[in-house]
């Protein structure tokens, strides 16, 4: 599968889906001890298709990862 852009957060993520991108991302926004303890937080964070971000993805890249502006 190709890798896509979606916005989590204040992150943007190229992954393949976006459950992915949000499993991906949600370590770095906050650590997985305070997901724990926040579960609706956690259900609440979105992965937000960004199809206009498409471009910005590194080719070289086939696994997912955070975009650096």
């Amino acid at each position: 599968m190709s890798l896509k852009a979606y916005e989590v957060g204040p992150l943007i993520v190229f992954a393949e889906n976006g459950v992915m991108a949000k499993s991906f991302a949600a370590p770095l926004i906050r650590p997985n001890s305070e997901w724990v303890n926040a579960v609706t937080d956690w259900v609440a964070l979105m992965a937000t298709r960004r199809s206009d971000l498409d471009s910005r993805l590194d080719a070289a890249q086939t696994e997912p990862y955070i975009h650096q502006a």
